[in-house]
């Protein structure tokens, strides 16, 4: 699966990139990204993808691309794309929520993260 870069930047530096539209972050827009990452995860509500999202999602994509924390957003190009890759931890409805043997087995994945980044068309990723 592949995100805009800019929409990734947003997302870890927790501003809106200048090319990112608001509607580009909604839940409607990240539900892929999310579903991508933890296959079978559940949330209830807004609240709760916000909660998958704070918990969960951001730490792996501050993990797996620690370089758009630092990259300035004018580094980043509007064609710029980002491959997320296979999925990180799969869970069976709110068993992210409800489990902590799911939550120590993310703890361990999280920890033992390190993966290059596979971002393109960035100035960054060009130099």
């Amino acid at each position: 699966m592949k995100i805009k870069t800019a929409i990734l930047w947003s997302l870890l530096n927790g501003r809106n990139h200048p090319l990112v539209a608001d509607a580009d972050l909604t839940i409607h827009a990240l539900r892929p990204l999310v579903d991508g990452l933890f296959p079978g995860i559940n949330y209830f509500s807004v609240t709760g993808f916000g909660q998958v999202m704070r918990d969960c999602a951001i730490p792996v994509l501050r993990k797996r691309f620690p370089e758009l924390l630092t990259t300035p957003s004018e580094a980043v190009q509007a064609d710029a794309l980002t491959e997320i890759a296979e999925p990180f931890l799969p869970s069976k409805g709110y068993e992210w929520q409800n489990s902590l043997a799911w939550k120590g087995r993310f703890d361990a994945r999280l920890a033992a993260q390190s993966r290059p980044s596979r971002t393109t068309g960035s100035k960054r990723a060009r130099a």
